[in-house]
C-alpha cells in the first residue's frame, strides 16, 4: 500500500492510497467511499487488496472536506466528489497507460460512481455495492434545512473507543439535488454490476433494482440475503461481497 497525495480541482490535497498488483497491468480501478465514509473503512481496504491480486492498480481515496483530505465539510458537495474522480483518474493516467477502467462505490460512493461513468468514456465498468440515488427528501430534509447543517459521526478506523465528528451544511442537499443517478444511467454502455442487500434501510433493495431496470446491458444484478447496509463491519460478509462483485465483473488472476 503506497500512500499519495493527488491536487484536486482547487490545488488542495486529496489523500489517497495506491494498491499496486505483483505484475502491473493496464487495468486501473478506483474507489468511492460512502456519505462521509473513509478510504480506510475495511470493506475498501479489502476490495483494493482483492483487485491488486487479480492485475489491478487500485486506488481508494477521501473526498474533499473529509478525513485525511484537505478542504472544509462545506466543500463536501456531489460537484466536488465528481471533480475529484476525475482528479485521481487524470492523476493516475498521467503515471501509466492504463486501458480498462473500474469505477466502485458503496452507497453514495455508487452513485458518484454512476454519476461519473455517465459523462465519461474512459470508465470500463461499473461496480454499485448498495448504490443510493433518492435525493434527501422527508423529515431528514426539513431538519437539515431547519438546522443549517445536518451534524453527525462516523467510526474511526480500528478504533472503537473513538468517532470523527462532521458538520454538513445544507447546501449539501441543494447540490445534490442537481444529480439523477437514476437518469444517468441510461447513458452509460460500459458493464454495470449493481449490489443490494436484503435487510437495507438506508437503501433498500427495491431501490437498487429501479437503478437496474434503468441501465443498460450488459448489466447484473446481486442480491445479498440476510445482510444489510454495514456488511462493512464484517469480514466474512465483505469476502462473500467482493467474491461476488469479482465473479460479476469477470475479473480473474491475470
Amino acid at each position: 500500500m503506497e500512500p499519495i497525495k493527488i491536487p484536486n480541482s482547487k490545488g488542495q490535497s486529496i489523500a489517497a492510497v495506491v494498491h499496486r498488483p505483483e505484475v502491473k497491468t493496464e487495468k486501473l480501478a478506483i474507489l468511492c467511499p460512502g456519505y462521509l465514509d473513509t478510504k480506510d473503512y475495511t470493506h475498501l481496504v479489502m476490495l483494493a487488496s482483492d483487485l491488486a491480486e487479480h492485475g489491478y492498480t487500485a486506488v481508494r481515496f477521501d473526498p474533499t472536506g473529509t478525513w485525511e483530505s484537505e478542504g472544509d465539510n462545506s466543500e463536501y458537495l456531489t460537484s466536488q466528489y465528481l471533480k475529484d474522480i476525475e482528479s485521481v483518474l487524470e492523476y493516475m493516467l498521467n503515471e501509466g497507460n492504463y486501458t480498462h477502467v473500474l469505477l466502485a462505490g458503496h452507497s453514495r460512493g455508487g452513485q458518484v460512481s454512476i454519476l461519473y461513468a455517465a459523462h465519461d468514456p474512459r470508465i470500463s465498468a461499473v461496480l454499485g455495492i448498495m448504490p443510493s440515488h433518492s435525493p434527501v427528501a422527508g423529515k431528514r430534509r426539513t431538519d437539515w434545512e431547519e438546522a443549517g447543517v445536518s451534524n453527525s459521526s462516523r467510526d474511526i478506523p480500528g478504533n472503537t473507543e473513538e468517532r470523527k465528528p462532521f458538520s454538513v451544511p445544507f447546501q449539501h442537499v441543494l447540490d445534490r439535488d442537481q444529480y439523477d443517478a437514476l437518469a444517468d444511467i441510461e447513458r452509460i454502455t460500459a458493464p454495470i454490476v449493481l449490489i443490494a442487500a436484503e435487510h437495507d434501510i438506508p437503501v433498500p433493495p427495491e431501490e437498487v433494482r429501479k437503478l437496474y431496470e434503468k441501465a443498460n446491458e450488459p448489466k447484473e444484478f446481486i442480491f445479498l440475503e440476510g445482510m444489510d447496509h454495514e456488511y462493512r463491519h464484517k469480514p466474512e460478509e465483505i469476502r462473500k461481497v467482493n467474491d461476488l462483485a469479482l465473479k460479476a465483473l469477470h475479473i480473474t488472476a491475470p
